[in-house]
């Protein structure tokens, strides 16, 4: 049975980011030698990943479009965003039977995850919530290259100071996932304080794009960046079906 820290409030603790089949969980003992074993993010190596043909379908349930809350939570800071609220139960995703409701999404500078020691402009992370308040976070990379009309309107309206606030009507909610849905998962753990654990990470391997304009409206309001440092894996497995 996965271990769980107690309830977690969806709307503030979820700022920064139960086990399933395929190795979403830790080898015995290891939580013992580190009383924080499973911290995120992490550089994805591949001589470390397990890869298998097929990992438990993701079922996104989110509408074409949403009206969404833009929060800075405080820039400039190592661990402040801009994070996008939905209303709750508007938004969802199933695994194997599984609701996860979509609570927020945010975004990093750079990329707080890394592939063979390797960053990306931006990282985006989806915070879902199920009913007994486990978490689970769908990260995606952005790279460069053309405009995303997706996330056009988003970032053309970040707001800019601490605590501010700005509405953003008919978001594209679905045009922000990749065409492709392969990825590594793991169990990391929240990337703000207090970097609770255990947090389900699904990391797409396939990214999205933006132009150099629309990241660079988001590193003006975070010109130091706001992307925690990759973690260490503790023998944690990673499993993937982008072979």
């Amino acid at each position: 049975m996965c271990h769980r820290e107690g309830r977690i409030d969806r709307r503030t603790v979820l700022v920064g980011a139960g086990c399933l089949a395929l190795g979403w969980g830790l080898p015995g003992g290891a939580a013992a030698q580190n009383p924080r074993p499973r911290q995120s993010p992490i550089d994805i190596r591949r001589r470390r990943v397990t890869f298998v043909e097929r990992l438990p379908k993701v079922s996104f349930r989110y509408p074409d479009t949403i009206d969404v809350t833009l929060v800075n939570t405080g820039s400039p800071g190592e661990f402040a965003t801009v994070r996008a609220d939905v209303p709750l139960g508007a938004a969802r995703l199933f695994i194997k039977g599984t609701r996860w409701d979509l609570a927020q999404f945010h975004w990093h500078t750079p990329s707080e995850h890394e592939v063979e020691g390797r960053k990306t402009p931006l990282e985006m992370h989806l915070v879902h919530s199920r009913s007994d308040g486990a978490l689970l976070v769908v990260a995606m990379f952005i790279e460069r290259g053309r405009a995303n009309r997706a996330l056009g309107p988003l970032f053309r309206a970040l707001p800019d100071a601490p605590g501010a606030t700005r509405d953003v009507a008919d978001a594209r909610l679905r045009d922000l996932l990749p065409g492709r849905r392969r990825s590594f998962r793991y169990s990391g753990s929240l990337t703000t304080p207090p970097f609770t654990e255990p947090v389900r990470f699904i990391v797409f391997a396939d990214s999205i794009e933006a132009s150099r304009r629309q990241i660079g409206l988001f590193q003006e309001v975070f010109p130091d960046g706001n992307a925690r440092e990759v973690q260490r894996l503790n023998g944690r497995p990673v499993v993937s079906d982008a072979g």
